[in-house]
């Protein structure tokens, strides 16, 4: 009898692909995704029993069955048989140690890596003692690795065994997801076109980067230090370092001389790809301009939740999948949760992370309480996995191992030759700190500059001191009560206004400081952790124009329960007010914050346990599912789509229509604003839901163009971005 591993529409089962054929093909590929970070025999053997359980005569039957053929055979056995835990359980069965790893990839490589002890239905040790139909076709017994672990840090040896398990379930995921679609589906298969090589990407890289720099004024101070920043990456090329950090303040000109340091690394080491690790949307579409200005659009694949690839761009669609790109931008939260992912879905591009330079950028912008388990990634991939990590920021925490903060990183090298003197010759904001001031205080200083931003905390705060300062078009409001696009054209305003030297006074919350290009002389900060401040320092003379510092104003709102989300930041920071008054951003005063601020939240640096419930897992008994409770934002908010510009209101209308309502919903994201349940209830009766869980507001009763949804958080209610 032959045995097929899957079945072609409408054509007979000679023209199906043969389970040996599937066996073989998955095992050899899942075995070359491994080979970076030595796994390839572990892989192998993954692959050879995936899918073993197909070799059953139930299994056979109902293939045929599922296909309209009703002979004597395919009727003798009923229902739909499981096949993923036969192998599984048959590998286990001549090893309790290698085969367990081995089995949890088998038997979770459709629904997902299972919990060892869980519900009887879906944990792995229930399956493992299930009866399956017996196999037909023989493998011989499986050759296990000699070397069983290859883990040497007892410590952390539960964390390194649920990542390799993680590693492994990616290669043979992939494995099994491209040679199915060669086999049924080579049209699509095709559509995974070949990328440039790294050392292409490289020459197309020096030859636009030159031509910006020979137009770039080389008595200009800050093209100076652009260059030496510049000559310190190239220079670290040669070091045989695995982890670096790049400090450089914000103007620095980091993002293109990191882009420079890993191609020239990639290039030098044979490295497969370069990872950029955004943490915030709102900047993520900018630094992906920058790259494919420099590289080519067919080099680079944007993956985030804003990214809505052209319906006809299968191959940028497939490429999602896997990160199988030379150059691939991303965010903390699409990186970070697939590590912590059980889902195929989720893991099916890690194995193609190992071997690579992933920049960090912004790397302070995690959130502390998900730090430990955000080290713990970026420390073994590093360690057993290939990777060169690059720590990218203005405000570099202090993240690095001491006996103060043992879960720090070890072996950081800077690239940087001289953080100090990059920061004092870049040096071009003064920050000081002014007391209190209410918001009409903050409004009246406002009004006596012509170009001016203040960033506060909350939205509340924003609306209050926009609402404060007299109507006028120079005044501008930008939160997160304002949809992405809104939000834009607001920006492209500013820079505009500022630009023609015209009146340009912007109240803001903290979005404006993720990277946002704009450049003001005056900026007010209201009183937060100094890298908050030293961002917003970033917005005010940031291409160095006025010869002199330009002042940063840090002021303090009076004391109310809005502000006790900022609580602990801004008193490890305003301990630092007055012996680094005027150089808040100097390095050696970010360092003091990073370890005051640290030691407070080093109780709360896992929080929800990620890293706890992974070290549990020392014997081989690892709780996947529960893992994968991890999500770097835990989001309460409901999405409302704003459809008051014309292309949000005709893809609203088309969502009714539409028989598949995913692109639309994801085009309609940057007209989407994110509430609270409190302020859905509120607004609720304004809203329109054309398909089930959407929601739409069509009347500008509820929006407006100065200040965005008009909802009011509840008394004490921080409502943050």
């Amino acid at each position: 009898m032959n045995y097929y591993a899957h079945s072609k529409e409408n054509e007979p089962p000679e023209n199906w692909q043969p389970l040996e054929e599937h066996l073989n093909a998955v095992s050899e590929r899942s075995a070359e995704f491994a080979k970076p970070f030595g796994g390839e025999q572990w892989a192998r053997l993954s692959g050879l029993w995936h899918d073993l359980g197909k070799g059953t005569l139930p299994w056979q039957a109902f293939l045929r069955r599922a296909n309209g053929i009703v002979d004597e055979f395919a009727a003798f056995y009923e229902g739909h048989p499981t096949h993923a835990a036969v192998g599984a359980q048959l590998l286990y069965d001549y090893s309790k140690e290698a085969g367990k790893l081995l089995a949890y990839c088998i038997a979770g490589h459709h629904g997902g890596l299972p919990n060892w002890d869980d519900a009887p239905e879906s944990a792995l040790k229930s399956r493992l003692e299930n009866t399956y139909a017996e196999v037909k076709v023989p493998l011989g017994l499986p050759e296990f690795p000699s070397a069983l672990f290859r883990f040497s840090e007892m410590d952390r040896f539960g964390y390194q065994l649920q990542f390799f398990v993680r590693m492994l379930f990616s290669c043979l995921v992939d494995a099994d997801y491209l040679d199915t679609e060669r086999s049924l589906d080579a049209g699509k298969a095709g559509w995974r076109s070949a990328y440039p090589e790294i050392k292409e990407l490289g020459d197309r890289f020096w030859a636009k980067f030159n031509m910006l720099r020979e137009k770039a004024d080389p008595l200009n101070i800050v093209n100076q230090q652009r260059e030496i920043v510049l000559k310190d990456c190239l220079q670290k090329v040669e070091s045989e370092s695995k982890l670096f950090s790049l400090t450089v303040p914000t103007g620095g000109g980091k993002t293109l001389a990191s882009l420079a340091f890993a191609l020239e690394y990639a290039k030098r080491s044979g490295k497969r790809r370069i990872i950029y690790v955004i943490p915030f949307t709102s900047i993520i579409e900018q630094n992906a301009k920058v790259f494919r200005d420099v590289l080519g659009d067919d080099a680079v694949l944007e993956h985030h939740c804003n990214f809505i690839p052209d319906h006809a761009d299968w191959k940028t669609r497939l490429a999602f999948e896997n990160w199988d790109a030379p150059v691939v931008v991303t965010t903390n939260v699409q990186f970070f949760n697939s590590f912590y992912a059980n889902k195929s879905s989720k893991c099916r591009k890690l194995h193609n992370v190992a071997d690579s330079v992933v920049i960090f950028d912004e790397v302070q912008a995690i959130p502390v309480q998900k730090l430990k388990p955000c080290l713990e990634v970026i420390k073994e991939l590093s360690i057993n996995y290939g990777v060169i990590s690059v720590l990218c920021t203005a405000t570099q925490p202090a993240i690095e191992f001491s006996e103060q903060f043992v879960s720090g990183l070890k072996d950081v090298e800077e690239i940087v030759r001289d953080v100090p003197a990059l920061f004092d010759a870049l040096k071009r904001t003064e920050e000081k700190f002014v007391g209190e001031l209410d918001a009409q205080a903050v409004a009246g200083r406002l009004s006596e500059l012509d170009q001016v931003l203040c960033i506060v905390n909350t939205r509340q705060q924003a609306l209050d001191v926009f609402e404060t300062l007299s109507g006028s078009d120079s005044n501008i409001h930008l939160s997160a009560l304002m949809h992405p696009a809104h939000r834009t054209r607001k920006l492209d305003e500013v820079r505009r206004r500022l630009d023609d030297g015209l009146p340009c006074r912007v109240v803001s919350t903290q979005l404006i400081e993720a990277g946002v290009d704009v450049d003001f002389p005056c900026v007010y900060r209201a009183v937060s952790g100094i890298d908050s401040i030293a961002q917003a320092a970033g917005r005010c003379n940031r291409n160095g124009g006025s010869k002199t510092p330009c002042p940063v104003y840090v002021f303090e709102f009076p004391k109310d329960s809005a502000c006790s989300f900022f609580r602990q930041a801004a008193q490890s920071a305003s301990k630092l007010f007055e012996r680094f008054s005027g150089k808040l951003t100097a390095p050696e005063c970010v360092m003091e914050y990073f370890s005051d601020y640290f030691w407070k939240q080093e109780q709360q640096m896992d929080d929800g346990g990620t890293v706890r419930q992974c070290l549990l897992g020392q014997s081989g008994e690892i709780q996947f599912k529960d893992i994968a409770e991890f999500k770097m934002i835990k989001s309460a908010t409901i999405p409302i789509v704003v459809a008051l510009d014309t292309p949000a209101v005709e893809l609203a209308r088309s969502l009714e229509f539409a028989e598949h309502t995913g692109g639309i919903l994801r085009r309609l994201q940057k007209y989407s604003v994110q509430v609270y349940s409190y302020q859905f209830d509120e607004i609720r009766d304004w809203l329109e839901s054309p398909v089930p869980g959407v929601f739409v507001l069509t009347s500008n009763e509820l929006y407006s163009d100065q200040t965005g949804l008009k909802c009011q958080p509840p008394e004490g209610q921080a409502f943050f971005g």
